[in-house]
């Protein structure tokens, strides 16, 4: 069998081993102009009739190398004419800042995107292979991208195909040779100030020649084994999800810190992939550091913050794990519920400032419910020490008036409170049993009665209400003076 035979029939058994390329497909192909597009391209091309797919070719010409880059594209607009293949061409006129290989992906893909969208594109195959599989592999695994980043680049990404992955450099420069076709080298290869060349031109070679000459196809074959794996625990992590969560928006993720404990480690880390993923649009910016990250705060004192790429927020909030916008986390409260086992005149607990008092009668001056923010309480009906938080999950207690227990939740529905303005409620509770929802309504247990020898009273206020009162009395009186 010919070198074109035994290389297209490869090609073929794999794209539809993988289900990468299907009967009317219209797909769109990168390009550059380089020996792994050109032969992609070219296979494409011969297998267009037997498929009946539709191809456009697209290139970009980032006007980086001079006349190299005028050259790049004088021979693709060359390689397409003669072979009657639709080309569109995207000119770079601004300078590119930053990492020039991040950002000229950037560029590419976006292009490729709106080209999708423009011609109701099927797929879009890129010229990767079995030597950038490897590469791929080692960069992510020095650059501590964990266990999923060595499943390395994926046949298939949604509608992004590699029909390539299974072919060396040298099968396809074979391939193209016994084709009799040409390529065009980019010489900003041989640049070893770019990380992936440093492995592509020193790293590989030095293992091939010391090590292990089969090193591509080992480290091929891992790559199928990892991405095996982690189908498997992406599909576990969403399962676990469900059991960790407590509840979930567009904009954030609670889950219950006891449960995410129970979970495996490594399932963890797909956890908060798939949470970032959903709240940032993309999980290629969440990286093994940032799961450590996550990981240092679980068991940590106190509340703990800690921030991810795309201004997102993890933070631990007693027994909850919440992942959101930094916009929408700002403002939640991250104490710990607050004991105090005995009566104190002054309390702190979050913005809020706290007083009580131990009476035998009410205030003569003070009907007990004319301010919602204080309270009076039959003290010996209460079992200290007192205890000062936010609501939990399964919090219930008797409404004043009512000996019917009540959900707390429902009792916010029913008042109205929406479901941000839960969380920052104050409670105030004992040992056995919730005693007031704060500015709102007591528990029946702890009401006055006529048989009520011992009176508590707890007063709350903001403290930033207090600050602006303050700052209202002072401009007051210097306007007087």
């Amino acid at each position: 069998m010919k070198m074109k035979e035994r290389f297209l029939e490869k090609f073929e058994k794999f794209f539809r081993q993988e289900g990468l390329i299907e009967n009317g497909d219209k797909i769109l192909v990168g390009f550059s102009g380089g020996a792994d597009s050109t032969a992609l391209l070219l296979c494409l091309s011969h297998l267009k009739s037997k498929y009946n797919i539709s191809i456009l070719a697209a290139h970009i010409n980032y006007n980086l190398r001079g006349d190299d880059s005028v050259a790049d594209e004088n021979f693709v607009k060359d390689f397409c004419f003669r072979r009657n293949i639709s080309l569109v061409i995207k000119n770079v006129k601004s300078k590119i800042t930053g990492n020039l290989e991040n950002e000229a992906r950037k560029i590419r893909m976006k292009y490729f995107r709106d080209l999708q969208q423009l011609y109701k594109i099927d797929k879009i195959a890129l010229g990767h292979q079995k030597n950038d599989q490897t590469e791929t592999v080692l960069f992510r695994l020095i650059r501590g991208s964990g266990l999923t980043g060595l499943k390395g680049i994926s046949p298939r990404n949604k509608m992004v195909i590699h029909p390539l992955l299974p072919f060396s450099k040298k099968e396809i420069k074979s391939f193209l040779n016994a084709e009799n076709v040409i390529w065009r080298e980019d010489k900003s290869n041989l640049d070893n100030n770019f990380s992936r060349n440093i492995i592509r031109n020193e790293l590989l070679p030095w293992i091939r020649k010391k090590m292990n000459p089969k090193i591509d196809e080992k480290i091929f074959h891992l790559s199928e084994i990892f991405s095996e794996t982690d189908k498997i625990l992406e599909a576990t992590a969403k399962r676990r999800l469900n059991n960790c969560l407590l509840k979930h928006s567009k904009e954030m993720y609670q889950l219950s810190l006891k449960n995410i404990l129970k979970t495996p480690k490594v399932v963890r880390f797909y956890i908060y992939r798939q949470i970032f993923e959903e709240l940032s649009g993309g999980k290629e910016n969440f990286y093994h550091g940032d799961y450590l990250s996550i990981e240092s705060i679980l068991n940590s004192e106190g509340g703990k913050k800690i921030d991810l790429p795309h201004q997102l927020i993890v933070q631990k909030i007693y027994q909850k794990l919440i992942f959101g916008h930094a916009d929408e986390l700002e403002n939640l409260r991250i104490s710990e519920p607050k004991l105090i086992p005995t009566i104190r005149n002054r309390i702190v607990f979050d913005d809020y400032r706290i007083s009580m008092k131990k009476l035998k009668k009410l205030p003569h001056s003070h009907y007990p419910f004319e301010d919602k923010n204080i309270v009076y309480l039959d003290f010996d009906e209460i079992v200290f020490p007192l205890i000062f938080r936010h609501r939990r999950n399964g919090d219930k207690f008797f409404p004043f008036g009512m000996n019917k227990q009540k959900k707390l939740k429902d009792f916010f529905i029913d008042e109205k409170i929406s479901k941000f303005d839960r969380d920052r409620i104050l409670i105030l509770s004992d040992k056995e049993k919730i005693l007031w929802i704060g500015g709102m309504r007591i528990d029946n247990r702890v009401g006055i009665t006529d048989k009520t020898n011992n009176i508590l009273m707890v007063k709350i206020e903001k403290i930033a209400l207090q600050k602006a009162r303050h700052a209202e009395r002072i401009k007051s009186k210097n306007s007087a003076e």
